[in-house]
């Protein structure tokens, strides 16, 4: 049984969308090493004469820095109109980051908005965002070799093979087509700050799902609840629809046998590709393209179908969604349901629940309050 709580941040500002920050370097080409960790890419860089780590966010239209960050004094700019990955707005204050440096480039007056720090702990303070490449940089992320070559040369990697997909601007962001079933196209954010291989609008897959006699078939189970918990709140509770998809398109590769959910948010495909190939992100050509580690025209994902998704409800750990076909539902966890206790452990707070020291593979019992008011005991295993 998997514990799943996906944290989205992505950011698309509305309003005062500003591109004036500055390089040191013109007509350069540096490879910077990276990290890739729980599904996520981690740049380091020297801000202040101290080393942090940059999550790179490609859907993120700006930098994001969490309050409480030591990263040294910055400069207030106003304030921006934001929008999350679940499509939720409101007004958060804009600054300009300290000087920093990511290999041998220096990035100065660099935009970033100011969150609370999110209950989910991570190991950065700040998101960079797709204006990186906006203002003119591309790159090629190869998280098996942990590098990613950042150029401003126009054609510095227009002789590299691979699958290429263009992207459209939305919100400042990248969009791509992509098929999740036959005849079906899906306009889809490419989310290197999104962990899953891929999530589906729900009124995408509304739309589409009667158009192709095959999508039936390739729906697991049906749910209502939340699971997605972005910069500015839980998405809205929906039916959510698991997916087992044939194969999932970009281009003309294939990601066969794909477990996915569908989302209120955003359709996105998300830094799980990054297991599969390297890609390069061509901001002249407006492209993206896929390198498979394999070479081939296709890739086997067989990823499993999670269990259970929590996420805060007035302060306390909840359960936000729950597959029907999981151990945990089986044993009897249902939507809705709020953690007391863990191998007899209080929790008092959502904090306390992301806190648990959880090992894969070892089993825990679950105090648990229903909607009905009563209390009861599941045994899951992590």
């Amino acid at each position: 049984m998997f514990l799943l709580l996906i944290c989205t941040s992505m950011m698309a500002a509305m309003h005062g969308y500003n591109l004036n920050f500055t390089f040191s370097q013109h007509n350069f080409c540096d490879t910077i090493p990276i990290e890739f960790d729980n599904d996520q890419i981690y740049i380091p860089v020297m801000m202040n004469g101290e080393e942090h780590l940059f999550n790179l966010d490609t859907g993120s239209s700006q930098g994001t820095v969490y309050e409480g960050a030591h990263i040294g004094s910055w400069t207030e700019l106003g304030n921006v109109v934001s929008r999350d990955a679940n499509n939720r707005l409101d007004t958060v204050k804009v600054i300009s980051l300290p000087p920093f440096k990511m290999g041998n480039l220096t990035v100065g007056d660099y935009v970033a908005s100011v969150f609370p720090r999110p209950t989910v702990k991570g190991k950065y303070d700040v998101i960079i965002g797709f204006d990186l490449f906006n203002k003119g940089l591309c790159a090629k992320i190869d998280v098996e070799h942990k590098i990613m070559i950042l150029t401003d040369i126009r054609d510095f990697f227009s002789g590299e093979q691979g699958f290429a997909v263009k992207y459209k601007l939305k919100w400042f962001v990248p969009y791509v087509l992509i098929s999740p079933f036959i005849r079906h196209v899906d306009e889809t954010l490419f989310d290197l700050g999104s962990r899953p291989l891929y999530v589906m609008n729900k009124e995408s897959f509304d739309e589409h799902a009667y158009k192709s006699n095959n999508v039936g078939s390739q729906v697991e189970g049906i749910a209502k609840g939340n699971m997605n918990i972005g910069n500015l709140g839980t998405e809205k509770q929906d039916e959510v629809a698991f997916l087992h998809l044939d194969r999932l398109k970009w281009g003309d590769f294939s990601f066969n046998d794909v477990h996915a959910t569908t989302t209120s948010g955003s359709s996105r495909i998300g830094a799980q590709m990054l297991k599969y190939g390297s890609v390069i992100i061509d901001a002249f050509r407006k492209q993206i393209v896929f390198q498979p580690y394999s070479g081939a025209d296709s890739v086997e994902v067989d990823n499993k179908q999670f269990g259970v998704a929590f996420v805060p409800k007035d302060g306390m750990a909840a359960v936000g969604l729950v597959f029907q076909k999981s151990e945990a539902y089986i044993n009897g966890m249902r939507q809705g349901d709020i953690i007391l206790k863990i191998n007899g452990q209080q929790i008092f707070t959502f904090n306390d629940f992301v806190n648990y020291p959880f090992v894969k593979g070892r089993r825990y019992t679950f105090t648990l309050h229903d909607k009905k008011g009563f209390d009861k005991e599941v045994s899951v295993e992590r």
